[in-house]
């Protein structure tokens, strides 16, 4: 009888960059699948074992746990999200960690009631992310042959993305020629670190969101430094950016709006942790997606939008697309089964992905090839995508703006003056992200244009305050870059403008388009 085969260890694999990268260029497609059916399983199995909340959610629906062993029957499962599962059952019923017991230490975020929420990190998620840097920064920018200056200006404090970039690149200071600067988003840190080091280095590294870096590099030519000269990378995350935004960046820093590797992107929320890494070959698929209308819809649907895309590994996540929405199940913070963050996207499976490119004419081989990239930066794992966390939230600086934040200054009984609004974001010639605040007001009301400008400067007053005092993440985002995550308030006639599209409508569309 044949000895079962013994799974790799992966904790060796992650150690080695080139074992990782050897390993994950090597699996196809199908095993990814295959062990991503596996990982759902056991998450479930394992939110049944270690949480009182999970068992008791299907206890309430009436659902028999042990008659679950089967992917059919997992699909069967309910849908959890924050609403009826997190906040009804509360942190010490969801998670194996209990307070006051053996909580290592936490990361918050906001929700939409503006009540910050608490959630669990851990060791061993923590150690994973030292592998999965270690691997990309490899892959793409040689930092085991390049000196490298790496600079953390995300958002420090209870913040997932800046802890856990920190964590990661820190033991890597002790293995290659890199210095990690903790800037967190100072910006006046970050540009005196930039002006006095990286002269010393061959290469600098920036982590941070895609607002806030375009924020960096005015500052740095501002000081007429010499971006090309920096020879800099970038890794962003915590918001959605444009392909024309990422091609714009390329420009600034390499003069090469086609390049597909100076730009990486995480997918990260602070409840599931890392859900995905961008890679030269989601570069390359959304720039083609960008000049080819019919290859955007065979992805993404009928849509003008590019979503961000990512590819993810299948060991730490099962992810499926509901309504629109996509829902994860994961344990890699707190378990959680088939949990929807209502974020808008979907999965491609990497065949299906390899056939949509063909179908339209593109080797996507060959065009990787071409740039001088070798084969194994691709990874054979399906691709999840993103448009936004829902229809009616905008996110700048790495701070989320709901509906819900905006009511309370509006409708009250100090402000009678305004029907409805809409949120929405701009994007600048030069491709900086602002968020837009729309006002309609109510019905027979007519301001002359000086009146009208007058009450968008109240109001940019009165909501800006709010936000400030209301929603955390937003403050902060906001005293890192005062100028780009300001509101623009601009006020409407009723029915006019852009709340033209809201006539017939019992409740309007929030979002703006």
């Amino acid at each position: 009888m044949a000895e079962e085969q013994k799974a790799p260890d992966m904790r060796e694999i992650m150690a080695d960059p080139k074992k990782a990268i050897a390993f994950f260029s090597s699996i196809p497609a199908e095993a990814w699948e295959q062990i991503q059916n596996k990982t759902a399983i056991n998450v479930f199995e394992k939110a049944l074992l270690e949480t009182e909340a999970y068992r008791d959610f299907l206890n309430s629906m009436d659902i028999k746990s042990e008659k679950i062993d089967s992917m059919e029957d997992f699909l069967k499962l309910p849908i959890m999200d924050k609403d009826n599962y997190v906040k009804k059952y509360g942190f010490d019923k969801i998670n194996s960690a209990k307070a006051g017991k053996n909580l290592y230490s936490f990361s918050l975020s906001s929700g939409t009631t503006d009540k910050p929420t608490v959630w669990p990190r851990y060791y061993a998620q923590e150690e994973g992310y030292i592998g999965i840097f270690d691997m990309f920064m490899n892959l793409y920018w040689k930092v085991d042959t390049k000196k490298t200056l790496a600079i953390n200006a995300f958002n420090l404090g209870v913040y997932a993305s800046g802890i856990a970039v920190n964590v990661a690149l820190r033991p890597l200071t002790q293995k290659y020629s890199m210095t990690l600067a903790t800037t967190g988003s100072e910006i006046e840190n970050i540009i005196a670190t930039i002006k006095q080091l990286s002269g010393h280095y061959d290469q600098t590294i920036i982590f941070s969101y895609p607002t806030f870096v375009r924020t960096i590099l005015d500052k740095l030519q501002d000081e007429k430094i010499d971006l090309k000269a920096l020879n800099l990378k970038l890794f962003i995350a915590g918001e959605g950016h444009g392909v024309e935004w990422r091609q714009y960046i390329n420009t600034l820093i390499s003069g090469d709006a086609s390049n597909v590797t100076d730009i990486i992107d995480g997918y990260g929320t602070t409840d599931l942790g890392l859900l995905g890494v961008g890679s030269a070959l989601t570069n390359l698929i959304r720039d083609l997606s960008l000049q080819d209308e019919h290859l955007r819809k065979e992805l993404f649907g009928n849509t003008e939008v590019i979503p961000t895309l990512f590819q993810y590994v299948t060991q730490n996540y099962f992810i499926e697309t509901l309504g629109g929405e996509t829902c994860f199940t994961s344990s890699s913070a707190t378990p959680l089964v088939r949990y929807n963050i209502h974020d808008r996207g979907g999965v491609i499976k990497f065949r299906d992905m390899e056939r949509a490119l063909a179908k339209y004419g593109y080797d996507y081989k060959k065009m990787l090839s071409d740039k001088d990239i070798p084969s194994n930066v691709i990874f054979q794992q399906p691709f999840v995508y993103c448009f936004g966390r829902r229809d009616d939230t905008v996110m700048v600086g790495g701070g989320n703006i709901f509906p819900e934040q905006i009511d309370p200054v509006l409708f009250n009984d100090k402000s009678n003056d305004i029907h409805s609004f809409k949120l929405g974001m701009l994007t600048d010639e030069n491709q900086h992200q602002m968020v837009q605040i729309l006002l309609e007001l109510k019905i027979g009301m007519e301001l002359a244009e000086n009146k009208k400008i007058e009450m968008e400067k109240t109001y940019h007053e009165i909501i800006l305050n709010h936000l400030l005092s209301t929603n955390s993440d937003y403050a902060v985002s906001y005293r890192s870059d005062p100028k780009y995550c300001d509101p623009i308030i601009k006020i409407f006639e009723f029915g006019s403008g852009p709340f033209s599209e809201d006539s017939g409508r019992t409740k309007p569309k929030l979002f703006l388009k």
